[in-house]
């Protein structure tokens, strides 16, 4: 087995996220971005200025709420000596997160179900909009004019925090629905919501692209979407301003927050004053605002990560943790092909909540290109969303611009791509429809959560499709996954396994629920 820090190496050059010195985003004097975490879970010293000041640095955020800050120092010892105050719990450089997609150049713990095989939908579902036809992703799920969409489509009053590269403000299918004055950017260099990169256009309009007859539809196609810029148009970003977006999610009670974005967080590593304590301070602050969120109703979803590997593995993650979807509190995706198996490029393990449909160019005999997708041939079982029209580069699965009505407006791209990040909006939809199906919207109910998290987990988990493992159960990922894992190995049952946790997410069942 290979040590972990050739391992992790190995992420460089894709698009996975890699924990890097933040200097490497861009500081121009040659300084550094540190994470410091206070004792104080609730709150920052009186003279926390004058304790970054004295070890040689500049607070650049102030995360106040759970004691925490972000700093940016051309002293090489500024952890070292910023842990010398007893205020101070961890301090390290700053881990960075970013894009999770794979290239290939070809809660309330529910019960496993009753552990019996469970079908999903299929391409007879039919679908409203222009490129319905190719959105078998949204049939799996029965997101579909006789499914779903039949009995609800989700409320307006039911807010989905969607936290990547930004949202193309003006296409015509995150326009519609987008709360513009409500989204946010966390980025200094991008104070825009804007996307300059695409893929955060992607995952927003998988959520909730509205049903217009124009290029695709959404699986909770009337719900409200809120954008927050937690990644560059390079795909990057600081685990900080994804604490910072959870922080503005619980203070505007958001009810979903989806991220498909991660990276690996070291859980050691960190200076501190507990010679006891093996925790990186990102991963602290991290837990600390997951469970803020929370707090204030917001159900997080995120995805397990596009490397191929088993996350389960102690040996390889005994000192990281993949981030976010790892830290307590969050669902975690991983994600499934058209024929219900496990994506070659997913990660996978006993971490895995749910499934849902990402795309998949291989099957499990490992080839890339010969996997069989019914009549999805022209883009191998990738799955098309809304692109950004001032993205700076086009999806390496290819562009395609809209159809639709003669009245249509200026038509704008899509593109085609495959992985967890996609996966993650289609669970993160069926969260939402679940909010808006149960939730509680009484007038007196004003600026509270409308649905305990835990809760919608728990029918998340409860209905979903339960998939066995295959037989058997080892099977071929290929040799394009990050770490060259060439075999994975599924374990459990098939109400709860390590491939497709609790089952593929199904929005017609976690709609006529009846617990």
């Amino acid at each position: 087995m290979q040590s972990i820090t050739k391992r992790l190496a190995l992420v460089a050059g894709i698009a996975a996220a890699v924990l890097v010195p933040a200097s490497a985003m861009g500081s121009s004097n040659g300084s550094q971005h540190f994470t410091v975490a206070f004792n104080n879970t609730s709150g920052l010293p009186a003279n926390v200025d004058q304790i970054v000041n004295a070890a040689g640095g500049t607070i650049t955020d102030r995360l106040a709420a759970i004691g925490g800050i972000g700093v940016e120092s051309s002293n090489p010892n500024f952890a070292a000596d910023i842990a010398q105050n007893n205020t101070v719990k961890a301090a390290g450089v700053s881990a960075e997160t970013g894009l999770i997609d794979p290239s290939d150049p070809t809660a309330q713990d529910a019960d496993n179900n009753g552990g019996t095989y469970s079908p999903t939908g299929t391409d007879s579902e039919p679908e409203p909009d222009s490129l319905g036809a190719e959105q078998w992703d949204k049939k799996i799920l029965n997101a579909s004019l006789t499914g779903s969409y039949a009995i609800n489509q989700g409320r307006p009053d039911v807010r989905v925090f969607v936290i990547d590269t930004g949202a193309d403000m003006t296409h015509p299918d995150v326009a519609p629905n987008l709360d513009a004055a409500e989204s946010r950017s966390f980025v200094p260099s991008e104070p825009t919501p804007q996307d300059f990169n695409g893929h955060g256009t992607w995952t927003i309009s998988a959520v909730g692209a509205p049903i217009n007859g124009i290029g695709i539809s959404g699986v909770a196609p009337r719900v409200t979407l809120v954008e927050g810029k937690v990644l560059s148009a390079t795909g990057r970003g600081l685990f900080l301003y994804t604490d910072e977006a959870l922080l503005y999610a619980g203070d505007h009670h958001f009810d979903v927050l989806s991220a498909s974005l991660g990276g690996f967080i070291p859980k050691c590593g960190a200076v501190s004053n507990d010679k006891q304590s093996c925790d990186h301070p990102d991963y602290i602050l991290l837990n600390r605002a997951t469970q803020y969120a929370r707090s204030n109703g917001v159900l997080p979803v995120a995805a397990a990560g596009n490397d191929g590997i088993d996350l389960s593995d102690g040996s390889f993650f005994k000192n990281f943790i993949e981030a976010p979807g790892e830290v307590a509190g969050w669902v975690t995706v991983s994600a499934t092909g058209y024929h219900n198996d496990k994506s070659w490029y997913s990660n996978y393990g006993t971490s895995i909540d749910v499934s849902a449909p990402g795309g998949s160019t291989r099957d499990y005999r490992g080839t890339p290109g010969v996997v069989d997708c019914g009549v999805h041939t022209v883009h191998l079982c990738r799955l098309v969303g809304a692109w950004s029209s001032t993205a700076t580069s086009a999806p390496n699965e290819g562009i395609e611009q809209c159809t639709g009505p003669a009245n249509a407006p200026v038509c704008y791209p899509y593109g085609w791509v495959q992985g967890t990040s996609m996966a993650t909006p289609n669970v993160a939809g069926v969260a939402a429809l679940i909010i808006s199906q149960y939730g509680d919207f009484t007038p007196n109910n004003q600026n509270k959560p409308h649905m305990s998290p835990t809760q919608v987990e728990s029918i998340l988990q409860i209905t979903a499709n339960n998939q066995p493992c295959p037989e058997p159960n080892t099977v071929t990922e290929g040799p394009g996954t990050t770490f060259g894992t060439p075999t994975a190995t599924c374990q459990g049952n098939t109400g709860n396994n390590t491939f497709f946790g609790k089952g593929i997410v199904d929005a017609v069942k976690a709609l006529t629920f009846h617990g």
